[in-house]
């Protein structure tokens, strides 16, 4: 042994990493949906601001340049006197002569606007489009001479362009510490409900597997107690022979829930398996068949005698098990289970003959029934909930109302998906 251990440390070989808990998945997934909810909402936030502040500027810059336009048109007497970022034309009507900037673009100037002005003895504002975009343009005539002056817009492109740079650069920092900062946040804050509901889930684990060896002896006494009665009592009444063999279909069904528990602990995807609920709907109304006479209620299976659905067979047997003691619970003599093999479906109605369920009760909700029932024992509206949990794992649904058949009472139909 040791000389094994020792190689692999020679060839570099790594102890293999412990799995990640499913909190540890869920929290990792609820870490970086918090980030990029975070960083998404800066990221809204910062188009916003860039936004309002290329909209600012530009309005800003149009107004300076309407402002320069009219100051150079009123005072620039040669073309000379311009500055650079100034597009020039004057028209000398005293000596006839016309002069522009050197770099005039084409489309400048505006000889329609020239004229115009010189017509008018006013201003004339017009608009030309030259290779460099759309431009606003003021003609004015003053002192014998017709100036029109237009503003070069690439100094005013760039300095937006620079606004939108800058104001997206720091979008983009404020986007990644916001992504990182919301993680961080975001798990700090869920680590502690991670670390419940793992608590919870070992705690479920441990106390079902705790809790299910005893049960198994006891299912392998109850066991050992039949057969010795059956080798050694041969005038044993029927009914103690069929008391232990329920006793005993009893405790391997509550060996069963224990093991959906380290299942729902264990949280890991359980396969479906074909069920025959028909067999499942005879071994739950046999069970219920001591409660029923006990309530001096009736308890009837009808329906078709083979109907498989994809599920698990310990809790399909648990959903049944909770409508049936439902069912007598309320009834008040009759108790129906019919079972149908509708194509796709595989449906289990439970109908009873009491008062009814009132319209808008939420009664797959927990605690939603809670009280005590004839039997004085305390209920606490949890079956039913269990049983809308059951059906929704496996894809399928229960569904709550009254009876279709129009009589008294109430109907409760459990339905799962069948093996096609």
């Amino acid at each position: 042994m040791r000389l094994g251990t020792g190689q692999g440390r020679e060839s570099g070989t790594e102890p293999p990493t412990a799995p990640r808990t499913p909190e540890q998945v869920e929290l990792s997934r609820a870490t970086w949906r918090l980030g990029l909810l975070s960083a998404v909402v800066v990221l809204a936030a910062v188009l916003g601001v860039a936004g309002v502040a290329l909209v600012g500027a530009t309005h800003a810059l149009a107004v300076e340049a309407d402002s320069r336009r009219q100051q150079a048109a009123r005072s620039i007497d040669d073309v000379h006197d311009a500055s650079a970022d100034l597009w020039v034309t004057v028209l000398d009507l005293e000596h006839g002569q016309q002069e522009s900037s050197a770099d005039l673009p084409d489309g400048l100037p505006d000889t329609a606007a020239l004229a115009g002005a010189r017509t008018s003895g006013g201003e004339v504002e017009s608009t030309v489009t030259t290779p460099l975009g759309r431009v606003a343009v003021l003609t004015v005539f003053r002192d014998r001479r017709v100036v029109q002056v237009a503003v070069d817009p690439t100094q005013n492109r760039e300095i937006s362009e620079r606004i939108v740079a800058v104001v997206l650069l720091a979008g983009g920092v404020g986007v990644v510490v916001a992504g990182v900062a919301g993680a961080w946040l975001g798990r700090r804050a869920v680590q502690p409900l991670a670390d419940s509901l793992a608590r919870q889930r070992r705690f479920v684990s441990d106390a079902s597997h705790e809790l299910r060896t005893p049960l198994t002896l006891l299912s392998t006494r109850v066991q050992l107690l039949g057969r010795h009665l059956d080798a050694q009592v041969s005038d044993l009444p029927t009914a103690v022979r069929d008391d232990v063999r329920g006793l005993y279909g009893d405790a391997a069904a509550l060996a069963g829930v224990f093991d959906d528990l380290l299942l729902a602990a264990d949280d890991r995807s359980v396969r479906p398996d074909p069920v025959d609920v028909a067999a499942t709907a005879r071994t739950v109304v046999a069970a219920a068949a001591a409660a029923a006479a006990a309530k001096h209620r009736t308890l009837t299976l009808t329906g078709d005698p083979t109907a498989v659905a994809l599920a698990s067979q310990s809790p399909v047997r648990r959903a049944l098990t909770a409508l049936v003691d439902n069912a007598l619970e309320h009834a008040e003599s009759a108790v129906v289970v019919d079972v149908v093999n509708d194509g796709g479906v595989v449906r289990v109605q439970v109908v009873d003959d009491g008062p009814g369920i009132a319209e808008g009760a939420r009664v797959f909700e927990r605690f939603a029934s809670g009280g005590s029932g004839s039997d004085g024992r305390k209920h606490y509206g949890l079956g039913l909930a269990l049983v809308a949990e059951i059906a929704g794992k496996y894809h399928g649904r229960v569904l709550a109302g009254a009876r279709t058949d129009r009589g008294r009472g109430a109907q409760l139909t459990f339905e799962l998906p069948a093996v096609r």
